[in-house]
């Protein structure tokens, strides 16, 4: 006999959590936290001092060694959801993190559910309520907010000593998650076990040989790269926009395998020694001397040359399954896409724009792990 009771998938439990987070906001919440930032502005001098401070002593820390590290950015489409919002990949690493305790308690986190994240949640510096009463206009209050939340997340990936899943399929050269987490992530536990929950969009594979799939598909070396080109007439100020770009039209024009895996391991290369990575950036280097040099004994004349043959086949369809997600229907029938983040009001954590940029400007706003 039926208990009238029905079992949510993980995504429908993740759109009640960010409708939750939408919900307004009692008037105890809006002046705890707005007397609190006041006061604190006021010792400190200045409320983006203030915030830096309080974060630095803020506790992002694994309670158990080795334990998996959840990521985030940008969002997935929702069938709930009209088509020009989203469902953002926080609301899915929380659910993704609860799960897995449950199987394995203590075996898995997210920011937002550190001590030091549900702290800085509670100051709701994205709240259009709390930045009245600190008289800050929207741009301003938003570019406070991302900078905290970006300091907060740059100590948490700082943090981190095992596997890494990152809820996005790709990364925005200007977010928290592709300038500031993969970094440190990358120097940290190390592009092997950086793992994503989402296959790459089939408009980054197509048109590319299975080789070049494979290996762009390739989670250690997809940790390195993004696909949004820098304007070189208005230079972007994110480090990393240049080093990490990879040129999806340029590597689809060449005409072997052995040259589009040289143009991507050029890329990581460059990345690498960003990163301070020198032994990695110089094994990815002696690569790419490898390959050209083939190429320049093998490769036929320029006339002669054809295009390499690409496959007909679709790039495979995005995962349902985080790898070790125990059993968990995600969005059967949904295709993942890699979407900008539409905020929900309310929402707890950095933020990135609604929708691709034009180019570039000279400032570009952060926002995660995303």
């Amino acid at each position: 006999m039926s208990d009238g009771t029905t079992t949510e998938t993980a995504t429908e439990r993740a759109l009640d959590r960010q409708r939750e987070a939408g919900a307004a906001l009692s008037e105890e919440e809006v002046e705890h936290a707005a007397d609190m930032l006041l006061a604190g502005a006021e010792k400190a001098g200045s409320l983006e001092k203030y915030l830096l401070d309080y974060i630095s002593e803020l506790d992002v820390s694994p309670p158990h060694p080795g334990m998996k590290s959840a990521f985030w950015s940008h969002g997935i489409p929702h069938p709930s959801l009209p088509p020009d919002k989203v469902l953002s990949n926080q609301y899915i690493a929380e659910i993704w993190s609860e799960d897995e305790n449950a199987v394995e308690s203590g075996s898995a986190r997210y920011l937002e559910g550190t001590p030091g994240g549900q702290l800085l949640d509670k100051l709701h510096l994205w709240r259009p309520e709390v930045r009245e009463i600190l008289q800050l206009d929207e741009a301003s209050g938003n570019a406070l907010a991302r900078k905290a939340w970006a300091a907060l997340s740059e100590k948490y990936a700082q943090s981190v000593d095992g596997e890494v899943i990152a809820f996005t399929a790709t990364m925005a050269p200007w977010s928290v998650a592709y300038e500031t987490e993969m970094p440190q992530l990358r120097q940290g536990t190390g592009p092997e076990n950086i793992h994503f929950a989402y296959d790459l969009p089939e408009e980054v594979l197509k048109g590319l040989p299975p080789e070049t799939h494979q290996l762009l598909s390739d989670e250690a070396i997809r940790s390195h790269l993004h696909f949004f080109a820098p304007d070189p007439d208005n230079p972007p100020t994110q480090k990393y926009w240049t080093a990490g770009y990879l040129d999806l039209d340029h590597l689809r024009s060449l005409p072997t395998v052995e040259a589009q895996r040289a143009a991507v391991l050029e890329v990581c290369a460059r990345v690498a020694q960003l990163d301070g990575r020198d032994a990695a950036a110089e094994q990815f280097t002696e690569e790419v001397l490898s390959l050209r040099a083939q190429q320049e004994v093998t490769a036929p004349a320029v006339e002669e040359q054809q295009p390499t043959a690409v496959s007909t086949e679709q790039a495979p369809p995005a995962k349902a399954l985080v790898s070790g997600f125990h059993g968990v229907n995600w969005m059967p029938g949904v295709a993942v896409e890699a979407r900008q983040v539409v905020v929900p009001a309310g929402h707890s954590g950095p933020v990135e724009p609604a929708q691709t940029p034009p180019v570039p400007a000279k400032t570009h706003s952060t926002g995660i792990g995303e």
